[in-house]
């Protein structure tokens, strides 16, 4: 299997292509395509980059290519990160709105490329933001089947990474997910929840812990509030306070709202972002059945509700996925997803119209 990363000299693309060797996904008689734009940057820089990964891993390293152009792009797994991103700083949020204008061109462009001239058999992960936006356009040229958008297992590995810090235990332990938008309109699935190791009753007080008297139509308002009084706190340069504001919320706020200081201080998510994509590459190009969250076009056949891109469990490998997991949940939260399908079908809408 060979990878290609498309974007390769954007901080998540760096990041990324250095975690793709340092877990040796890839081994050195395969190959890693760095692509980028001979227009920008990348036309030196991603030299450089093939330069420093050898320099830096020796041994382990594949056989590394540099590509400028969308019909350049030759791989089995295609990790999408091109694309304007949100900025850093203090100043106004960028909204879904805009990097859907500006990347919805760039989506177009690398999606039709490979309609025709791949081998038609390539897995393609949309990193880039809306995540939505891209897998529709891609499911538009390619099998939808074999098209993922990576918010709904990042979300999810954030709310499990902070579920295990409260109840000190390893993250693999927890089960819960995050699903529906990678945006506003995401939803904590956690009627579910439990903890490996646990038995019936210490997971029964673990979730009425986790969740006390909340529920899930009501986090859509509180993620809202909440993100406003931290924006408040950011503007007035008080980016300490917010974290610790942010870090005395329960685990589902929290694995949003760190993150989003965490990118507006400066530091950026690249790091995190970088490493689940490449968990998850990984689990894909594992050869075994996986279930994986992520965002995927849906058609009504495959699960409760109506056709359009959301974040489900799915089952995963080589070949895609083949089907949904139809979670048990509570109507609440069922819901809730019913209604995040709304607002992403609603959102792709304006945000394809000419």
């Amino acid at each position: 299997m060979d990878i290609a990363i498309i974007g390769a000299n954007g901080d998540v693309g760096r990041s990324l292509a250095a975690q793709i060797i340092s877990r040796q996904i890839l081994t050195p008689r395969q190959r890693l395509q760095l692509v980028g734009r001979r227009d920008g940057g990348s036309a030196s820089a991603l030299y450089g980059l093939r330069a420093d990964l050898y320099d830096a891993f020796a041994e382990i390293t594949p056989e590394i290519d540099v590509a400028f152009a969308p019909e350049e792009v030759a791989a089995d797994l295609i990790l999408f990160c091109a694309g304007r991103t949100a900025p850093t700083g203090a100043g106004p949020m960028v909204s879904r709105h805009e990097l859907a204008m500006g990347n919805r061109a760039v989506f177009e462009s690398y999606a039709k490329s490979i309609a025709q001239r791949g081998h038609g058999e390539e897995l393609v992960v949309i990193v880039t933001n809306p995540v939505e936006l891209g897998v529709e356009v891609f499911s538009r040229y390619l099998d939808p089947h074999r098209v993922f958008g990576m918010g709904a297992y990042q979300d999810t590995m954030r709310l499990r990474r902070e579920i295990a810090a409260d109840f000190g235990v390893r993250r693999q332990r927890v089960h819960g997910y995050m699903l529906g938008e990678h945006g506003d309109a995401l939803v904590p699935i956690l009627s579910r929840f439990w903890i490996y190791g646990f038995d019936e009753t210490e997971n029964a007080a673990a979730l009425q812990r986790l969740r006390g008297t909340r529920v899930a139509s009501a986090f859509a308002g509180t993620l809202a509030a909440e993100k406003a009084a931290l924006a408040a706190l950011i503007r007035d340069n008080h980016v300490e306070q917010a974290f610790r504001h942010a870090e005395a919320q329960p685990p589902d706020l929290r694995a949003v709202l760190l993150p989003l200081i965490t990118h507006i201080s400066g530091a950026k998510t690249a790091t995190s972002t970088a490493a689940v994509t490449a968990e998850l590459a990984e689990q894909i190009l594992s050869g075994g059945q996986s279930v994986i969250p992520a965002q995927v076009s849906l058609d009504k056949s495959d699960w409760f509700g109506p056709a359009g891109v959301i974040g489900v469990p799915v089952i995963c490998g080589l070949r895609g996925w083949s089907q949904v997991i139809d979670l048990e949940m509570d109507d609440d939260e069922r819901a809730c997803l019913l209604s995040a399908a709304d607002v992403i079908r609603a959102r792709l809408a304006s945000w394809s119209a000419p």
